[in-house]
């Protein structure tokens, strides 16, 4: 086997694995302002991820973590809420793939939607930066690519949400009158295109992590057929079953092998976490 070309192959898994739980989402019906109740200030997340296959066993591959910055930013006489999302390979995958990539959102703060949004990608060789800045009523999204200089102009459905924003946008939504596999809806931006995310919600589960024990909502995205996915719901994706909406756990499957992602730390979270 081409070593070289596994370990390439990994590294695109590690990139889909550390980002998977991106995909959470859900499509927004209700007008105006929304209930901000998940998260606060000063939030800190951090997760673990792990790569498993028979021929390498069980792997410490990378770290995520996703922070909610203390400050309040006021863009264009607005308040906003700055996230900062933060993933990196650690261990032996440095070697063969070195992973630092950056994500920062601010969302406004009355209706959790993103007004500017900034990423910093640093993937082996391959090193990018992109401003995007969202006009949700105009419903036009404006790009920069930092690095050659490109502008573009993206015409967007209202309310579309970026990588991160919709994840905190997410947390907010009561699911308590949720039903056996309800299907959800939001519009993403990524990269240059505005794509339609679907999930599946599959009831409540208890999952075990090293944190301890927890009754989580359990959901499965749909994603595109291709690249380093095998089907169209490879993942598998546990929310806290509490105010907080923590995401707990994700399972990936993947080409060769499979990643796990778990919330191992947090601080300054808003509610109780529920530990059962």
């Amino acid at each position: 086997m081409d070593h070289q070309k596994v370990y390439s192959q990994l590294s695109r898994l590690l990139i889909a694995g550390i980002f998977s739980m991106l995909f959470l989402s859900v499509n927004a019906q209700t007008e105006g302002i929304i209930n901000r109740q998940a998260f606060q200030r000063g939030e800190k997340l951090q997760f673990k991820l792990y790569y498993h296959s028979k021929a390498t066993g069980n792997i410490s591959a990378g770290e995520l973590i996703s922070e909610v910055k203390p400050n309040r930013v006021f863009i264009s006489n607005n308040a906003n809420y700055h996230i900062v999302m933060e993933g990196k390979t650690k261990g032996a995958f440095n070697w063969f793939f070195k992973i630092r990539d950056r994500f920062e959102s601010y969302i406004d703060e009355k209706y959790l939607l993103p007004r500017v949004f900034k990423k910093r990608i640093r993937e082996g060789d391959y090193e990018t930066q992109r401003v995007v800045r969202f006009n949700q009523n105009s419903g036009t999204i404006a790009y920069h690519n930092i690095k050659n200089g490109f502008n573009g102009v993206v015409n967007t459905p209202y309310k579309v949400q970026d990588i991160v924003s919709s994840i905190y946008y997410i947390r907010n939504w009561d699911f308590s009158s949720t039903s056996m596999g309800q299907k959800y809806y939001l519009n993403i931006f990524i990269d240059d295109s505005v794509y339609q995310i679907q999930f599946e919600y599959l009831g409540i589960r208890t999952v075990k992590t090293k944190l301890g024990t927890f009754e989580c909502i359990k959901f499965k995205p749909r994603v595109l057929t291709g690249g380093v996915f095998e089907d169209e719901t490879p993942m598998t994706i546990y929310v806290s079953n509490d105010r907080n909406h923590l995401p707990i756990l994700v399972v990936s499957k993947l080409m060769v092998g499979s990643v796990r992602m778990e919330l191992t730390e947090y601080e300054g979270i808003r509610h109780s976490l529920a530990l059962k």
